[in-house]
């Protein structure tokens, strides 16, 4: 019995796992000893397993166990969650019911992340309704995921009364009614989100001002768009690709086109839809012969012409005339998706010979 190792020594050699061979050298020495079956160690090896991406491992531990704790359920749930198998989550959660196991703040949580990765608004409301049973209601972990929930699925109304309720809330809980509100076609009712959370002294992270950015675009709300700006620049918050291109299209749609390209310019790194936005705004502000010449650069950058730009793209040829000159008499749109259409542009020449912009024409 000197090898029966203490559950704290079992808890940091399975923490010490990398790979599988080591894994089942302490699955083994678990069986050995008897340890598999003292308190939550087999809920340890079940989550080792998953750590180490041996699902099928995993779910042979757990189907091996003769009882089966709420511990070792959730290790197996929250497996098959952190593996992107909803499916299986919402299956193991109703077995688990089945079962008589009393589901905890975990359960709940994954169970309802798993409903709205499927947008199963059925199955995520009878979850919701048996954690409010269970007496989760006011639960910031739970309320959080019914409100993901609610939000992808377009249930703004819903969500709001849940948030209502809710006596404590996390930025987790802020940033889901902010972007469910933008992604829903809402965006006064995003600022106005976002004005309570400055009310109640809530800090904000990226994501929230990415929507509120996306908001005020929608909006036309320029000046509320420049305080958000500045106030990541004040404060120095981390701006990824998303939340830059989010300004990009900010200022395009409401053609500031000099803020959209002084943003633009100075992104350490772009992806299509960062091009996209800016091209998409030299088009529509009227600027053709720019947004030709930035999806001529764009594809000497790398990068393959998404819908956007190409959309775009037979919008300032139609401004400038190219269609009567049947610049596209050689492609067939349906193919745009294999990013084809731009390679005869050589037959029309370089972006040297493009006619000049009618705003160029405008200043002269």
């Amino acid at each position: 019995m000197q090898l029966l190792p203490c559950p704290s020594r079992l808890r940091s050699l399975l923490l010490s796992c990398k790979d599988k061979a080591s894994t089942a050298k302490i699955h083994a020495l678990m069986i050995l000893t008897g340890t598999i079956t003292y308190g939550n160690s087999n809920a340890r090896l079940i989550a080792t397993y998953a750590r180490i991406g041996d699902i099928v491992s995993a779910r042979k531990v757990f189907d091996k166990l003769s009882q089966r704790g709420i511990h070792a359920w959730n290790a197996m749930i929250i497996a098959y969650s952190r593996q992107y198998c909803p499916s299986e989550v919402v299956s193991l959660y109703h077995q688990m019911i089945l079962d008589r196991v009393r589901p905890d703040s975990s359960t709940f949580t994954v169970a309802l992340k798993a409903c709205a990765s499927t947008l199963d608004l059925k199955t995520g409301e009878e979850i919701w309704s048996k954690a409010v049973n269970c007496g989760y209601e006011y639960d910031v972990f739970v309320g959080s995921s019914v409100l993901n929930l609610y939000a992808k699925c377009g249930k703004m109304d819903e969500a709001v009364v849940v948030f209502n309720k809710m006596p404590r809330r996390d930025l987790v809980c802020w940033t889901t009614m902010v972007t469910g509100f933008v992604q829903s076609g809402r965006p006064m009712e995003a600022v106005d989100m976002y004005k309570r959370m400055q009310n109640e002294g809530m800090e904000f992270d990226g994501v929230v001002l990415m929507g509120l950015v996306q908001a005020c675009a929608s909006l036309g709300d320029l000046r509320l768009g420049l305080s958000v700006h500045g106030f990541m620049i004040r404060t120095g918050l981390p701006m990824d690709v998303m939340v830059q291109t989010s300004l990009v299209h900010m200022y395009a749609k409401s053609g500031h086109l000099e803020l959209a390209s002084c943003v633009f310019n100075k992104m350490p790194y772009k992806n299509a839809i960062s091009w996209g936005a800016l091209i998409s705004g030299f088009a529509q502000n009227g600027f053709a012969g720019h947004a030709l010449e930035m999806l001529v650069e764009m594809q000497g950058s790398g990068f393959e012409p998404d819908s956007v730009s190409l959309v775009s793209a037979l919008l300032a040829c139609s401004q400038v005339g190219f269609l009567k000159l049947d610049c596209f008499q050689r492609l067939d749109l349906l193919e745009c998706h294999d990013c084809k259409l731009w390679d005869s542009w050589a037959w029309r020449g370089s972006s040297s010979t493009l006619p000049p912009d009618d705003g160029d024409e405008h200043k002269t």
